[in-house]
């Protein structure tokens, strides 16, 4: 790699970590409320997961098992169903539909 495309590669790098600062920073009160929910969603392995969309986590009093990236990845896809059927295939982008702020957890049990 020659050093022009290491340099556009370091600049890209930079403006993606950047931007996902300015995403994290974004205030709630920026996301229409639709977008804003908790829900829980079951995986394949059959553990049921929580992820709060656009919304601090409330997490369990008992720790449970980290997820796997993989479960987590799924949790994440099914967890935002209801941003896809509300916004449609198109939208501006970062907002609170088509760059969604998730976390997710397993629930014991």
């Amino acid at each position: 790699m020659n050093s022009t495309a290491l340099h556009t590669v370091h600049a890209l790098c930079a403006a993606g970590a950047a931007g996902v600062s300015l995403l994290a920073a974004m205030p709630a009160s920026a996301v229409p409320r639709e977008f804003v929910y908790t829900v829980n969603v079951q995986i394949r392995d059959g553990r049921t997961v929580q992820c709060a969309v656009n919304e601090p986590p409330h997490y369990p009093p008992v720790p449970t098992p980290a997820l796997t990236t993989d479960e987590r990845v799924e949790a994440e896809v099914l967890a935002t169903q209801r941003l896809r059927l509300l916004s449609g295939p198109r939208g501006p982008y970062p907002a609170g539909d088509t760059a969604p702020a998730i976390t997710c957890f397993a629930l014991p049990g």
